[in-house]
């Protein structure tokens, strides 16, 4: 059939102006001059769909093993450096050694001790001090037999908060002067069941209000001469029967308990400045935690974040006491740890071959997508952000550590 010839042209009309609707909607240039298609190009390119917005992008996350190294403690029997550690340090890159008496026997053999780590970190090239890390309490829980170590906390609370505060301040010079970088006290603890086996005179007593002013002082007198400070143990083990280290004990306490008496005193240890708060191996169904260990319990470690708002680093107790270690194997405690919200872990197992496998767990959950690879990151920045404010400072790549 034949169209008359003006439905021919109002038909190509149509067609042109279609044509030209849809290369403007695509972006596409009209023409072959070069300047326009680069032009156009340009525009497409930044386009909100083609172009990553801020959000989308992906941060630097810095080396996966440096992280993992960073956010975990080993400790050794013997007193002198092994091979397996070394190894552990120089290329696991991990952050921090947890020393006993057992180590270092005298002052002199810490300082020793310290002085090796701080050779390690120089010849390693490390970016960041190995911390030395050490439970110095005083009383019953005393590492280095010097004249330094202050009583028990219930006795030094007999003084008052200045008391307490001045002990920990010679405590701390004679710490630092022996190489050690952060204490892991002072204890937190209100004492409310005299049933307890583990806390006992290491609290400064059952009343939550003086309990709370004398933790505050203690973390100003540790500061006051040099070390870090770590409030413990979270959420509270003065409640408790039994000993973690055996057996993995219960409170019951419920919310409102806990918020009268055992929060009191970490909240004035934060608002002194403590740079870490320990998590700790007990059962406290009524904060939400159900059947499993407050330390692995998500409800329980970030309360922390969002009840006492701290910023610091949160470390684990131990993954490898008597508790946790006949339920749980140090990898998979190691995971569990990471994934509540703790920073830091005391892996405490003494055997470096074995702590070697806990690292290889937490790359394994990285990952499988089981833990989170931001969340690692985060905890490794605020771990050696510690480091550096406490360790010592020593020379980059310098000449090879003595064995």
């Amino acid at each position: 059939m034949a169209f008359p010839r003006r439905n021919i042209l109002a038909l190509v009309l149509v067609a042109a102006v279609i044509d030209g609707a849809i290369l403007a909607a695509a972006g596409w240039p009209r023409s072959n001059d070069p300047d326009e298609l680069v032009a156009a190009d340009k525009v497409v390119q930044a386009s909100p769909k083609s172009a990553a917005s801020p959000a989308d992008e992906v941060p630097d996350l810095g080396n996966l093993d440096d992280d993992i190294g960073a956010v975990l403690v080993v400790s050794q029997g013997g007193t002198e450096i092994t091979p397996t550690i070394r190894s552990l340090l120089t290329k696991g890159r991990v952050g921090g050694v947890l020393l006993f008496t057992s180590n270092f026997k005298t002052a002199a053999g810490l300082r020793l001790w310290s002085d090796r780590l701080r050779a390690l970190a120089s010849a390693a090239c490390l970016d960041h001090p190995i911390l030395v890390m050490l439970d110095e309490e005083g009383g019953r829980v005393n590492r280095v037999q010097a004249g330094f170590a202050p009583p028990s906390q219930l006795v030094a609370a007999m003084g008052g908060p200045d008391r307490v505060r001045a002990l920990e301040r010679s405590s701390a010079l004679g710490l630092r002067k022996v190489g050690v970088n952060l204490n892991l006290a002072p204890v937190a603890d209100v004492r409310t069941n005299p049933g307890d086996r583990i806390i006992g005179d290491r609290s400064f007593g059952s009343n939550p209000a003086n309990v709370a002013q004398l933790v505050g002082a203690a973390v100003k007198g540790l500061h006051d001469g040099g070390v870090g400070a770590t409030l413990k143990h979270f959420p509270g083990l003065g409640g408790a029967v039994g000993d973690p280290h055996l057996a993995i004990p219960t409170d019951m306490e419920s919310e409102a308990q806990w918020t009268r008496v055992q929060k009191p005193a970490f909240k004035a240890g934060i608002a002194a400045g403590a740079d870490a708060v320990m998590t700790t191996a007990v059962y406290v169904p009524g904060l939400g935690a159900g059947k499993t260990p407050a330390m692995f319990s998500a409800p329980v470690v970030n309360r922390l974040r969002t009840q006492l708002g701290f910023r610091g680093v949160i470390v684990s107790d131990s993954v490898s006491m008597g508790g946790i270690g006949v339920r749980y194997p140090l990898p998979q405690a190691t995971v569990l740890a990471l994934q509540a919200g703790n920073d830091l872990i005391l892996l405490g197992n003494s055997d470096p071959s074995y702590e070697r496998s806990a690292m290889a767990a937490v790359r394994a959950a990285v990952l499988s997508g089981r833990l989170d690879r931001m969340k690692l990151h985060e905890s490794a920045m605020r771990v050696n952000a510690m480091r550096d404010k406490w360790g010592r400072p020593f020379a980059h790549c310098g000449p090879p550590a003595a064995a």
